[in-house]
């Protein structure tokens, strides 16, 4: 595994990088189908607004940077979140990066090792996520660390 490590995202990082993950969460939702590109970034906004309304200060919610243990360089990020799905809590997935000089290094797999630590040292026996059926690169890592598919949801342009 690749020596990283997490630390809670600061304050100061919070703005640019809930910009960043609702212009990707845009994209990516118009990409697969689930809204129009024309209402894309609309609804992104209004999904983030619901999910962290205290910002980083919302409960059950971790947002962490991940760095290269040795360097101090970012390397990523990991937003995860305690919820109750169903009879049991789990720890959902909300989003998993590697940024675009690190991919393919092993950081991907390190951070998933890392949250899979941390829901267990938080008494949790679940990991939960989503992913979109276009990205072939996580769906592969998720598979390969022995996740398992619960579900597909289909569509069909008219």
């Amino acid at each position: 595994m690749t020596d990283i490590r997490l630390r809670a995202m600061r304050e100061d990082e919070f703005g640019p990088w809930l910009a960043e993950v609702t212009e990707d969460y845009a994209a990516e939702t118009a990409r697969n189908g689930k809204v129009s590109a024309s209402a894309a970034a609309a609804e992104a906004e209004a999904v983030a607004r619901r999910l962290l309304p205290a910002g980083l200060a919302t409960p059950n919610h971790v947002i962490a940077i991940a760095e290269h243990a040795d360097s101090g360089e970012r390397v990523g990020f990991l937003w995860y979140a305690r919820e109750r799905h169903g009879d049991r809590e789990v720890a959902w997935l909300y989003d998993i990066v590697v940024d675009e000089p690190h991919r393919g290094r092993g950081f991907g797999r390190g951070l998933m090792k890392l949250l899979e630590e941390r829901a267990r040292a938080d008494g949790l026996d679940r990991i939960e996520l989503n992913v979109y059926g276009d990205n072939e690169r996580a769906r592969s890592l998720y598979e390969s660390l022995g996740y398992r598919e619960t579900a597909r949801q289909l569509f069909k342009e008219l």
